[in-house]
């Protein structure tokens, strides 16, 4: 999900700023909640961490995380990286709480301020793919660590796998705030074909060796939504909780009915031990690299869909009930393809152009259209002396 812009929730983000103020030492205050679910306690989920970040005043996001170790918050890299700018936020910029459930009743004690800020070194911050960082705590938190999935439990990951799903912030794509309760809902894994096909419309680079996607049957009724990302989805292992995946991207408006997309855990694991050796343990760190962000090329085949899709959803039945639907496309640049298009429907002939292309936005690579498209009477057509009327549409 895309992580949640702090502006939504500005008395939140004073009272984490105000606490750390209060505290030994001054520092900044700490993104993309659950969709219908139940309140939780954190009590259910110990290991569950917010996370603010103020980027400037009156600008930053909100997260959710999980504690991995002592002094270690496991999040979504784009939590970590503005995949748009590619720069990494500012460690001084965030703030952790661990240990509190509603978000009104946050101490100074349950505040941490982070020293360091980690993107994993595979994420590909323009596809979201190895969606995955990590905040070092100043100071260790009381919270107990979640153990992570490793490649010996690939069975967690199977079509049919139950899974919780845990996190702070919108009930709904519409809402302007959040609410400031932790919330949880249950979800399942669902098979690699599912996923390509369901995610399709809004997420066309799903790949499985690295993410897994999950829904709520049967009725679909919950889900992930801004202010989740980061967050865990927990699996158990013999009785014992585990996370498996972190929740990384969804439909925009938060639909239930379509998958939420999540980073598999146990692909990162081996890049977190290592971690956790160097700041537990003082073990050498791992290689810090932080990804750059750019646009992927768009291949035909994936822009023909894209045209299909952008012309269904302006023209409706108009051209989804079309026949002789036709498309030769070229390419404009490695990002953005057009296409001439025609089609026959309801004894109108439809024709024209659309360019379709991506964009760079603040989370994820979006695509978009742009397109001029005629239709006139084929009847009227048919008779080149006649004055047709043609109507257009952009």
């Amino acid at each position: 999900m895309a992580r949640l812009r702090a502006g939504a929730s500005a008395v939140l983000l004073g009272l984490l700023a105000a606490l750390l103020c209060a505290g030994p030492a001054a520092a900044d205050g700490a993104h993309a909640s659950i969709v219908g679910g139940r309140s939780a306690s954190i009590a259910e989920f110990p290991w569950l961490a917010f996370i603010e970040a103020e980027t400037r005043p009156e600008e930053g996001f909100q997260c959710t995380g999980t504690v991995i170790a002592p002094r270690l918050i496991l999040t979504a890299g784009h939590c970590v990286q503005d995949i748009e700018s590619g720069r990494l936020t500012p460690a001084a910029d965030f703030a952790v709480a661990t240990g509190v459930d509603d978000l009104h009743d946050v101490q100074a004690a349950n505040i941490s301020r982070v020293t360091q800020a980690l993107v994993y070194p595979g994420f590909k911050p323009s596809l979201l793919r190895g969606d995955a960082g990590l905040l070092v705590l100043a100071t260790p938190t009381a919270a107990p660590a979640i153990p992570l999935a490793s490649s010996a439990e690939a069975a967690l990951y199977a079509s049919g796998t139950s899974i919780s799903l845990a996190g702070w912030g919108l009930t709904n794509a519409n809402a302007k705030d959040i609410t400031g309760v932790l919330r949880a809902a249950s979800a399942v894994v669902q098979s690699t074909s599912y996923c390509r096909s369901r995610v399709a419309s809004f997420y066309p680079f799903f790949t499985p060796s690295t993410q897994l996607c999950a829904i709520a049957p049967p009725d679909f009724a919950s889900g992930t939504c801004h202010g989740d990302s980061g967050g865990p989805a927990i699996a158990l292992a013999n009785g014992v909780a585990v996370q498996v995946g972190i929740t990384s991207l969804g439909e925009a408006r938060c639909a239930t009915k379509l998958p939420g997309v999540f980073t598999r855990v146990d692909r990162i694991s081996p890049w977190v031990a290592g971690w956790v050796a160097a700041v537990e343990t003082g073990a050498p760190a791992p290689a810090i690299k932080v990804p750059r962000a750019k646009l992927p090329r768009l291949t035909m085949a994936r822009a023909r869909g894209f045209v299909v899709r952008g012309l269904r959803e302006d023209f409706g039945h108009r051209f989804s009930g079309g026949a002789e639907k036709r498309a030769a496309c070229v390419r404009l640049a490695r990002t953005r393809v057009k296409c001439q298009v025609e089609w026959f429907q309801g004894g109108n002939d439809y024709f024209g152009t659309i360019t379709v292309f991506y964009v760079l936005g603040r989370e994820s690579v979006l695509w978009n259209d742009r397109y001029v498209i005629h239709w006139a009477s084929d009847s009227c057509l048919r008779d080149i002396d006649r004055g047709c009327p043609v109507h257009t549409q952009r």
